[in-house]
């Protein structure tokens, strides 16, 4: 528009045609770069918020060995571990739930990084961690024990976790699951973590360890 301005304006401003002619020729690409602005926009439109950890619930069962839980979570990282070590009476299990915003028939991205640390000292008996979506699960990791326990949870999607010596096998791996949303508003997601009992057939003396990242949500 200023161009379009200036082809009417007295000679005395200094501008003739020529110069007029370039400027307008040169605002062509300023005029496709503010089109494309909106295509830019809706790109990342559909990333999900995912609320930090300190918002997401916290809920226990079973029993845990005083001592085992390792220090504040979530590390450095941004990974929360559950370091606990379940008893010789029963598994311990974790949830973290949180709401994230979907719309229904919409197919979203979760991606989410693990480590997987072996319990020291063997025997050691294995732990899982689920993740579900909606009430359903979509994704399970889960280690074995020194005596052969799998704490295999079965399922959807499941995969045994890489560990290795305790405390020199944190190996990133990384996850991502696809998710078709059956309702507009709030989803639950929830990861829970089971480490299960120490016995002399699971490994009764230490307790595998999970960790992951938050996960990161976006329209496919």
């Amino acid at each position: 528009m200023p161009a379009i301005q200036e082809l009417g304006a007295p000679a005395r401003r200094g501008i003739d045609r020529r110069t007029i002619v370039k400027g307008a020729a040169w605002a062509v690409p300023v005029v496709a770069a503010a089109i494309a602005v909106p295509n830019a926009t809706a790109s990342t439109a559909c990333a999900v918020a995912v609320p930090g950890w300190q918002a997401w619930s916290n809920g226990t069962t079973g029993s845990f060995t005083a001592g085992t839980c390792g220090g504040q979570q979530p590390q450095a990282d941004g990974k929360w571990w559950q370091w606990c070590d379940a008893t010789t009476t029963s598994n311990y299990t974790l949830a973290k739930c949180a709401t994230v915003s979907m719309v229904a028939g919409k197919t979203y991205s979760i991606t989410f990084t693990t480590q997987a640390n072996r319990g020291n000292p063997a025997p050691d008996s294995p732990a899982n961690l689920v993740l579900a979506i909606g009430g359903s699960q979509v994704w399970a990791g889960y280690t074995v024990g020194t005596t052969g326990k799998s704490a295999n949870p079965g399922g959807t999607n499941t995969h045994r976790l890489t560990t290795s010596v305790n405390g020199s096998n944190y190996t990133d791996q990384t996850w991502t699951v696809l998710y078709t949303a059956q309702t507009t508003g709030d989803v639950l997601v929830c990861y829970t973590w089971t480490a299960y009992q120490r016995t002399s057939a699971n490994g009764n003396v230490s307790t595998d360890d999970i960790g992951t990242s938050l996960p990161v949500i976006s329209c496919t």
